[in-house]
């Protein structure tokens, strides 16, 4: 039995967070179920024509938030607030906050600190006997020493508070650890990957070689009511740049029963009783290992690929948790279609001259959905100077490889040329000192 619209219809939500445009369909998809939107945010944006209330606040100052909160509530007595809810990983810290402030469900802070913070959740895992790579946060040369000394190579530089891969490198040598650690360390910015407002450490930890999954999970009074497993196609290395995915995962049973087993014992170790939740973790020939636990759903397509494959709504199942209003999934047995992502990609940053994407594309009955964020003329950062890639597109099959055949068929109907930045450039000077 699936929870009805109307159990929603007339409730107030809090959301924390815009974040960019590309949400827009995340606000539409809350409006549909007919529920006014307070939101807290720096500014009013993109989301304004979905927005009933605003409260103005820099989300960065959780201080300034909570008390601009308390002034939202004084002086609306009558607007009663539902739940809370956030989208955006900036704002997985602060939501947990005002679910503390306002009674309301939620994850705890304390918990929502230990998987926001890299370090502090392989710290979790080691002492929670779950698996772990052997990690340091690096403060100083000793740190770096004691990692070429101490670690197996290839190991991971990566900053603690980081997401979407930004600034995460792999180094496979003792020999280019302090330059790798040096650039990371360096160029870190909060113009590049905004969910670096939490913190700038960095931390290094030694490479898990396996296959990489996305778990995307609906929990509600600590029981898992809805899993499915997504496998990651090859990171472009040594940037771990995201190129494409597959719902559901095709790795054996075993080592999807494996993944879930970790996940669900990771999860109950925390004590994440509530949320839907996108836990990233590695099948490999000595186990699951959990990589990241992102207590808010899954970005771009996932929405759309979950629930174009099972049946079920992220987004309204998610809102129904944050409500505390029960849900029930009846999952089926086999998923209704199968789907396959791929991200449009630059090997080197420099400026969009030519992008067609034929409208036949459109045409084509298993295409699922298209996504360009650029346009001609934009300027396109591909890594190390920075980690954009152009849209992504997602199609369908009948089964695993029918989605796949799709995939490099419609791809066929896209092509683009990115023209390197002039080395006489302010840009290009800075590429051609990096020897990356």
């Amino acid at each position: 039995m699936k929870n009805k619209q109307n159990d929603l219809k007339g409730k107030t939500i809090l959301v924390v967070g815009t974040g960019y445009a590309q949400k827009r369909f995340i606000l539409q998809k809350i409006k549909k179920l007919g529920i006014k939107i307070v939101m807290i945010n720096k500014e009013k944006n993109w989301a304004a024509p979905y927005v009933d209330h605003w409260i103005f606040t820099d989300t960065n100052n959780h201080v300034a938030s909570l008390q601009a909160l308390e002034n939202f509530n004084s002086d609306n007595p009558n607007i009663k607030i539902s739940g809370v809810y956030t989208y955006w990983e900036d704002d997985v810290l602060l939501t947990a906050k005002i679910a503390e402030k306002l009674k309301l469900i939620g994850i705890p802070y304390q918990i929502a600190k230990k998987t926001r913070n890299k370090g502090i959740f392989r710290k979790f895992c080691q002492d929670n006997d779950l698996p772990y790579p052997q990690y340091k946060t690096i403060k100083n040369q000793d740190d770096l020493n004691f990692v070429k000394k101490r670690f197996h190579f290839p190991v991971v530089v990566k900053p603690v508070f980081g997401s979407s891969s930004a600034y995460v490198v792999k180094v496979e040598e003792k020999s280019e650890l302090e330059e790798t650690y040096k650039y990371v360390k360096t160029n870190l910015s909060v113009q590049v990957e905004s969910a670096l407002n939490d913190g700038m450490d960095v931390m290094i930890e030694e490479y898990i070689e396996g296959d990489e999954v996305d778990i995307d999970i609906l929990i509600q009074n600590g029981k898992i009511k809805f899993y499915t497993i997504s496998d990651n196609d090859q990171t472009d290395e040594p940037f771990f740049v995201e190129t494409g995915r597959q719902t559901p995962s095709n790795l054996p049973k075993k080592e999807q029963q494996e993944l879930i087993i970790m996940t669900e014992e990771t999860l109950e170790k925390l004590g994440v009783q509530n949320g839907c939740i996108h836990f990233e973790a590695k099948s490999t020939i000595h186990g699951a290992y959990p990589l990241e636990v992102n207590l808010r759903m899954g970005g771009d397509e996932f929405y759309s690929m979950v629930k174009g494959a099972w049946g079920v709504d992220l987004i309204e199942n998610a809102l129904n948790i944050a409500c505390n209003i029960y849900i029930k999934i009846n999952k089926p047995a086999t998923p209704n279609k199968y789907y396959v992502s791929r991200d449009f990609l630059s090997s080197n940053s420099g400026i969009l001259m030519e992008l067609d994407v034929s409208k036949k594309l459109n045409k084509l009955k298993y295409v699922d959905q298209i996504y360009f964020q650029k346009k001609i003329g934009d300027v396109v950062l591909a890594p190390p100077e920075g980690y954009e890639y152009l849209g992504w597109i997602s199609v369908t099959g009948e089964n695993a490889i029918d989605a796949e055949d799709n995939m490099e068929e419609a791809i066929k109907y896209v092509s683009y040329r990115v023209a390197k930045f002039d080395p006489a450039s302010s840009i290009g000077k800075t590429m051609r000192k990096n020897s990356f």
